[in-house]
């Protein structure tokens, strides 16, 4: 007997599913201060900086220079209309919809529409992203224009996907590794040298562009920002094997273990005398910070390295299909993030590509059974989010050993 596609019957509730995405996102917006979820403060600096951007003319350098400038004037213009949360609300949205179009138009040539649908939910619904796009960060607003940028390179539209990558990278430095792929891809995929250097002069001048109320400050302005911001980077994200090794052990077993060597001793001094005070904070010698995501991420995580591992055999011995290639080679990239340490916003920007790469994976390995295995796994991630978001599992759980 002939079998039917489940896409038959999960295709007509795609607009419900959508909403359904929409209530979620929009749900974890709105009750922010009550949420279970852990807070991230930098949304403030970005807020503060953002508005005397917009509203004062402020050179970029004079206010959190450690970071380029756009999305900060982006987080300013819709903190002016006291819409910025909504703003962010709808960067979530669409960053799910650049996925689906992603992942449908271009890996799957428009056939299959649950690996756009899967793909896009498992990013939208695991707790660490969602909880970044809750608030006004950097973050957000660079991934999100880094799957336009992919989006307008694949479909041909070079120069669009040139700009918006130069935005993307006037957002955070972080996206930086999958503009430079797009550039390499340019590069070495047949088309003529001057248009590679036509791509990245293109993308580094939007780039540029961003800085220019920095000339208020001499026409060095923008070289005295970048001095100091690269200053800034190299010592506050300098290479560390210790903490990549961290940022890597939370992305394959979602723990964080820490060893402090001693008590942290405070001296406040006056003019005369001068007080110590032990921060207990921190545990004594020969002891552990043991950090456990229980609720954080997603159980998927635990299958994200390895099945990138095995995509790249795949793709090594030419059994990947180009799909396969993209997602391999945009997660190998965008993986250069995580050696800057657990951060959980640092994992924003690999975890698109990661779970592209395992839900094209498994279409690949089991052709007649993908389908049931992505809804399960699918149903797996949800049920996790939604217990982790009512705080019926926490988010994490420190243990000190």
């Amino acid at each position: 007997m002939r079998s039917i596609g489940i896409e038959k019957y999960f295709y007509p509730f795609f607009p419900l599913t959508l909403v359904l995405l929409v209530f979620f996102i929009v749900s974890g917006t709105l009750f922010s201060e009550t949420s279970n979820l852990p807070r991230y403060r930098d949304e403030k600096y970005y807020i503060e900086c953002g508005l005397s951007y917009i509203i004062n003319s402020t050179p970029p350098m004079n206010c959190n220079f450690e970071h380029p400038p756009f999305a900060k004037y982006f987080i300013g213009f819709f903190s002016v209309f006291n819409v910025a949360r909504l703003a962010y609300l709808i960067l979530g949205i669409a960053s799910g919809l650049m996925l689906y179009l992603l992942v449908r138009d271009l890996i799957t040539t428009g056939k299959d529409h649950l690996l756009g649908l899967v793909v896009s939910a498992l990013f939208l619904f695991d707790t660490i992203v969602f909880n970044t796009y809750r608030f006004l960060l950097l973050d957000p607003l660079a991934v999100f224009l880094s799957l336009v940028s992919i989006y307008f390179f694949q479909h041909g539209h070079k120069w669009a996907s040139a700009v918006i990558g130069g935005l993307a990278v006037a957002s955070k430095f972080s996206v930086a590794p999958i503009v430079a792929g797009l550039w390499l891809l340019l590069l070495f995929n047949g088309k003529r040298f001057k248009d590679s250097l036509a791509y990245l002069a293109l993308a580094f001048t939007t780039y540029l562009s961003t800085f220019i109320m920095n000339l208020r400050l001499g026409l060095d302005g923008i070289i005295r920002h970048h001095v100091e911001m690269f200053k800034y980077t190299s010592w506050r994200h300098g290479f560390s094997p210790g903490i990549a090794v961290l940022g890597f052990m939370k992305l394959i077993a979602r723990v964080e273990a820490w060893r402090y060597p001693g008590e942290f001793t405070i001296y406040i001094s006056t003019s005369d005398s001068m007080v110590g005070l032990v921060n207990e904070t921190y545990t004594p010698v020969n002891k552990w910070y043991l950090v456990v995501y229980t609720g954080g991420g997603s159980p998927l995580w635990y299958t994200l390295l390895p099945g990138l591992i095995y995509a790249t055999y795949l793709v090594l011995t030419s059994k990947g299909s180009r799909g396969l290639i993209l997602s391999v080679f945009l997660s190998w990239l965008s993986l250069l993030n995580v050696l800057a340490g657990p951060i959980d916003w640092y994992y924003v920007y690999t975890l698109p590509f990661l779970y592209m790469t395992l839900v094209i994976l498994i279409q690949q390995i089991t052709p007649r059974h993908y389908k049931w295995i992505l809804l399960l796994l699918t149903a797996i991630h949800i049920a996790s989010f939604t217990l982790t978001t009512l705080g019926l599992i926490p988010f994490r759980v420190v243990f000190v050993t």
